[in-house]
Order: structure tokens, then C-alpha cells, then sequence
């Protein structure tokens, strides 16, 4: 028992600070991150370019089972999962030769192409990592596991993005730097002009993270595998569809990812154009989003654990819906709603990380959790994928609804909204034989939280 705990916390500081690295890399250099929108932003891309950009988060899930074929027959899976790893994050250093183009949209090509192996390659090495873990955390504290572990993630994050991010729109609004400019001598620097080659030089900086946190990884401990590599490859592949409940978490899985995917690639722009916000105030909103996520992940964790994912779910997919409703109501000269929607996002998607992770590893069968999870990953981000690009091909107009105008992201907006909704009714289909029904969670929880507010009343 003290070997099995003393390999859980050794697997629980590895993985931390290894994710540290990868948190920093993934705010400034990876797909999502609003880095890399402004960059786009910067050099003029057009409403089916972000699509694609969206796109192609998903679209690398699709590499996924390449971690299932490569590690199929090796026992020790470390050193793949970090040399494949490695190679996704050292094609982001290059993302800055896009300004050396002749043409601004071939240069936005050249990212898109770029981002697309980047994500691949760091896809199979996360689909390799999954197997990895689980066979390291138990079933049962696997929640507060990813809780615990994303919660300081997020914090590393968050720094390291407000700062850079400050620094980004001190080329537009120079006068905010007051004192500081001069102090360094860079004042001349300090010009639009020069705005993308510093996102280029951020770019390149997080990389180099990203690859010395792999050495952390190497430090993270490994128990070699003995079974199922006596099975072909075809079998484990196929060994997933046979199993009915695994099939009904894919039509939840992939209804649900579709309507994430509707809208997807316009949060983003939607902000910095539509909204005129500057990126220290895209940055300000990712704060609320992350530190309602930060405080949230206790929570979920233990709630998680304790009543299952498909309760948890049921929470995550109202809140889905109800989030983008809000966008409706903002426009350029009013969207204070922002703030408050930066939190319950937060809070929701704080829940619904985990459970993505989570929820297939629950059903999946002991030792077959990395081709579920590669399958599951693959499938559903197909249909993400397509929502995606949809959203760019069918670009709707804007919509008079009588008391406003709708900009055409607000209408995409409100359409994702009521797909989320009704991911509940694939959801309810799903068994998940160690869950709670949602009344019985809820009324536990709130039982427990007013007994909590009694007694530091009585206390007072």
C-alpha cells in the first residue's frame, strides 16, 4: 500500500510540473488561444479561416488511434508519447515565418497548415499519455486527480498569459505603459507595425516551454504493460463498437461536440472586432473564465467521484446552452453580461474538461481505456470538425428579431445554444453504472452546503 501511494504522489508532482510547461505552451501556442487570434486578426483572416482553425483542434483528434496503433506492441510507452509529443510542440516555433510571405494569405495558410500537424502529432501523444495515466490513478480519485492537477495548471496559465498579453497591447495603446517604456529604452519598438513579429517572438518562447517541459515528463513513472498485446490491432479497434453502453456515449459524445463546434471559431474575433475589446481585455475575460474554473474544480472533482459523470453532465450541457443566450444581448457600446458570463462558462466548462476525460475512462474496461479513448476522441471530433467548417460555409447574415439587430456570430450563437440542449436526451441513454441520479446529487449537495452555512452562522 505505501509503494502503490508513493507511486500515486510521485505521478501526481511529475505530472504537475510537467503540465505547467504544457499550460503556458497551449495559452500562447496552441489551437484556442487567443494568441494565435490575434495573429490571424492581425493579418487579415477571413470568417472560413477561423473556421478552419477551429477545425483543426478537432480535426487532430482524428490522430488519435495513431497512438493506439504505435503503442500497441511496446510494453514502456514514456519515451514515444514525449518524442511524438516533442514534435507537435517544436513546429510551433515556426509559426512566425508566416510574416516573411509575400502574400498575407498565404502566410495565414502556412499557420493553418503548420497548426494542423502541430496539433496531430501532440494529439497521439496525448492519446498515448491517457493510457499512461489511467493505468497509474485509480477509478476512484481519478476526479480529484484532474481537478487538483488543472487548478494549478490554470493558475501558471493565467499568469504567464495576463503578462504577455499586456504587452501585446502596449503596441496599440503605447500611453499605458507610462514610465515603463522609457525605462527599457524600447519606446521605438513600440509600434503597430512591429506587433506581429513580438507574437512571432512569443511563439518561439513557448515552444522552447513546451519542450523543457517534457523533460518533466520523462520523470513521471511507467508500469509496463503484460495484456491485450497478444490481440491484433484490427480487434482492438473493433472491440469498442461491440460494446452497446460505448456506443451510446458516442451518439451523446458526438451530439454534443457538434454543438459545441457551432460557433466555435467566432468567440474569439467576435470579441476583439465585433466588440472592439483589446486583448488585455479578452485576457481580463479569460481571468473570470479561468478563476471561476480554478474555484470550481474542487467541486467537480468531488462531485464527480462521488455521484458520477453523467450527473455532472446533465449540470454541464443546461449551462451549455444557457451561455451562449448571453451573447445575444452584447453589442459594442454595452457588454457588461460578459463578466457574468466569463464566470458560469467557467464553471461549466471547468466540469465538463474533466468529465470529457473521465467519463469514457468509467465505462471503458480495465487495460482498454486507451483505444476507447482514442476512438471516442477520433469520432466525436469529426463531428466537431464539421460544425466547425459549417459554421464558416453557411455564414449566415445579420437577423432584425424586431427590439435588435442579431450580427451574424449571434445568430450562429443562438442556434448552438439549443443544439447543446438537446444533447441531453442522447445523455439520458447512456448507463453509467456507478451514478447517482441528479435530484439525489443535488439534494445531498445542497443539504450539506446548508448544514456548512448553519454551523458557520451558530459559529458567528
Amino acid at each position: 500500500m505505501k509503494s502503490k501511494n508513493s507511486l500515486i504522489r510521485k505521478t501526481y508532482r511529475s505530472s504537475i510540473r510537467e503540465g505547467a510547461f504544457a499550460q503556458v505552451y497551449g495559452n500562447l501556442a496552441q489551437i484556442g488561444s487567443s494568441f494565435i487570434t490575434k495573429f490571424l486578426v492581425l493579418l487579415g483572416a477571413s470568417p472560413l479561416q477561423y473556421s478552419l482553425l477551429s477545425a483543426l483542434g478537432q480535426i487532430s483528434a482524428l490522430w488519435q488511434p495513431l497512438g493506439v496503433a504505435f503503442s500497441h506492441h511496446i510494453a514502456e510507452r514514456k519515451w514515444l508519447c514525449v518524442w511524438i509529443t516533442a514534435v507537435g510542440r517544436f513546429l510551433t516555433l515556426f509559426l512566425g515565418f508566416a510574416l516573411f510571405f509575400p502574400n498575407t494569405q498565404q502566410g495565414i495558410w502556412y499557420i493553418l497548415a503548420l497548426l494542423f500537424f502541430s496539433a496531430g502529432f501532440q494529439a497521439t501523444g496525448a492519446n498515448i499519455w491517457i493510457a499512461w495515466i489511467s493505468d497509474l490513478i485509480p477509478l476512484s480519485i481519478r476526479g480529484r486527480f484532474f481537478s487538483f492537477r488543472n487548478q494549478i495548471l490554470m493558475v501558471v496559465g493565467l499568469v504567464f498569459s495576463y503578462t504577455l498579453s499586456y504587452h501585446v497591447d502596449l503596441f496599440e495603446h503605447p500611453s499605458k505603459a507610462l514610465g515603463y517604456k522609457n525605462l527599457l529604452g524600447i519606446s521605438r519598438f513600440l509600434i503597430p507595425q512591429n506587433q506581429p513579429y513580438f507574437l512571432a517572438m512569443v511563439f518561439v518562447f513557448a515552444s522552447i516551454l513546451g519542450l523543457i517541459g517534457l523533460f518533466f515528463l520523462t520523470l513521471q513513472p511507467e508500469r509496463k504493460r503484460h495484456d491485450g498485446q497478444g490481440k491484433s490491432l484490427r480487434e482492438v479497434f473493433r472491440e469498442p463498437f461491440r460494446d452497446k453502453n460505448f456506443r451510446l456515449l458516442l451518439i451523446f459524445g458526438s451530439w454534443w461536440m457538434l454543438s459545441i463546434g457551432v460557433g466555435s471559431p467566432f468567440w474569439g474575433p467576435f470579441m476583439l472586432k465585433n466588440l472592439q475589446m483589446g486583448l488585455f481585455e479578452v485576457q481580463l475575460y479569460n481571468t473570470l473564465h479561468m478563476g471561476a474554473s480554478l474555484l470550481s474544480f474542487a467541486f467537480w472533482g468531488k462531485f464527480i467521484d462521488r455521484f458520477g459523470n453523467k450527473s455532472a453532465m446533465k449540470i454541464c450541457v443546461f449551462l451549455g446552452g444557457l451561455n451562449p443566450l448571453f451573447w445575444l444581448l452584447m453589442s459594442a457600446s454595452n457588454y457588461n453580461i460578459l463578466w457574468f458570463e466569463g464566470i458560469s462558462s467557467g464553471f461549466m466548462w471547468a466540469g465538463t474538461g474533466i468529465i470529457t476525460t473521465n467519463f469514457v475512462l468509467s465505462i471503458a474496461p480495465k487495460r482498454n481505456e486507451q483505444a476507447y479513448s482514442g476512438i471516442y476522441a477520433a469520432v466525436t471530433g469529426l463531428f466537431m470538425m464539421s460544425a466547425t467548417l459549417a459554421s464558416g460555409i453557411f455564414y449566415p447574415e445579420k437577423l432584425d428579431i424586431g427590439f435588435r439587430v442579431l450580427d451574424p456570430e449571434q445568430v450562429v450563437f443562438g442556434v448552438g445554444a439549443i443544439m447543446r440542449w438537446m444533447a441531453i436526451i442522447p445523455l439520458m441513454l447512456v448507463r453509467e453504472y456507478r451514478s447517482v441520479p441528479l435530484r439525489k446529487a443535488l439534494a445531498f449537495t445542497f443539504s450539506r452546503l446548508i448544514g456548512w452555512r448553519f454551523r458557520v452562522g451558530k459559529r458567528y
